[in-house]
């Protein structure tokens, strides 16, 4: 006579409920599909969203698609704000220009969810919605006379947990310098000049909720189609058909920088990314932030003792290319200005020190 033995399965069965409504789930394991969801896949030939140089035809069956971005800019300016001798010259503040107050009628027109709701609250909680700043996605390049932006762009994402983020895609671009003549002129006078113009797919409502100078951006139907890997596998490119936007700023190298603040609602970011110091990091914003008599003089330490005179013009490009591009676009948001003028006087009491260090030197 045979020995009972309870089924395995059965016990399992009854036991995974607890196993779920706990935490059992490894967060390993979590993190590895979200890893496997990011790798390259390949779709049909047919369904490719750009063109590309002609390929072999072996190729031809299969492309690979991969969430590939374009090369950032520099971390700092290359080129210096001042000749370093002219330091002196920089304004002790940036001051804030008067503008005009945001029309929530804008923030409806780019979310109809938002409407009713008061800007300075969507601001303020944006931060803790979950989404993030994605960066630049690509780069496209305008070859005059053609003065003109698609209407779409096609958004690849691998992740479909990103899908339903982005409503629009802003195409950020510099301005014509001043006294350039129209672009078909520009094209006789230098065939090859292009503009560069970087998509960053991102949130209109939010943008319309701080910046005042922005026109109205409706929200338009976005089309998405999802693409199987041909080998058989489960993963999938998920295309979003998303509206682009023109943006024009006079310093888009700090475009990003505006984005993050947009996005995390912190100082600390903000000034993080406009002056990178290795040796000294702001600490991420708490409800009791140190005063800043105590972190400016620690910060300026510190890049003093990394740069020299000409890295800190470079770095005090970035944060006057950020206070224009502010500007430009009508920032209303005074925790933002107030990251500004910290950053500021900190590369300005950093460019003090090197300047007394050199003196004690002579």
């Amino acid at each position: 006579m045979g020995v009972f033995r309870p089924l395995a399965h059965k016990w399992r069965k009854r036991r995974s409920p607890s196993k779920l409504d706990g935490i059992a789930l490894s967060r390993r394991l979590v993190q590895a599909a979200k890893l496997r969801t990011r790798k390259p896949i390949t779709i049909p030939s047919i369904a490719r969203i750009w063109s590309q140089d002609k390929a072999s035809p072996q190729d031809i069956a299969l492309h690979t698609i991969a969430p590939l971005r374009p090369t950032p800019f520099p971390l700092v300016a290359e080129e210096p704000l001042v000749a370093p001798e002219n330091w002196r010259d920089l304004p002790k503040t940036l001051a804030k220009p008067d503008l005009p107050e945001i029309n929530p009628d804008f923030v409806a027109a780019a979310q109809p969810e938002y409407e009713g709701l008061i800007p300075r609250y969507i601001r303020s909680s944006w931060a803790h919605v979950g989404y993030k700043a994605m960066g630049i996605y690509r780069k496209l390049y305008l070859d005059p006379p053609k003065t003109g932006l698609p209407e779409g762009y096609n958004l690849i994402l691998t992740d479909s947990g990103l899908l339903t983020c982005a409503t629009h895609i802003f195409g950020v671009y510099p301005y014509a310098s001043p006294g350039a003549p129209d672009p078909a002129a520009r094209r006789r006078a230098c065939p090859s000049s292009r503009r560069e113009v970087c998509l960053y797919p991102t949130h209109a409502a939010i943008w319309a909720a701080y910046c005042a100078k922005l026109p109205m951006i409706p929200m338009k139907m976005t089309k998405l189609k999802v693409f199987l890997d041909t080998r058989g596998g489960v993963r999938g490119a998920g295309v979003l058909r998303l509206p682009i936007v023109p943006i024009a700023v006079p310093y888009p190298p700090m475009f990003f920088t505006v984005m993050q603040f947009v996005y995390t609602f912190r100082k600390s970011s903000f000034v993080n990314l406009v002056l990178p110091c290795a040796g000294y990091q702001l600490p991420q914003d708490r409800v009791h932030d140190p005063p800043a008599e105590v972190t400016i003089p620690q910060y300026a330490e510190a890049l003093a003792k990394e740069c020299d005179l000409l890295r800190l013009c470079q770095m005090a490009k970035n944060v006057h290319g950020t206070y224009q591009n502010m500007v430009a676009l009508g920032v209303v948001e005074n925790r933002m200005w107030d990251a500004l003028d910290y950053a500021w006087t900190t590369v300005l009491t950093a460019m003090e020190l090197v300047e007394k260090a050199k003196e004690m030197h002579l």
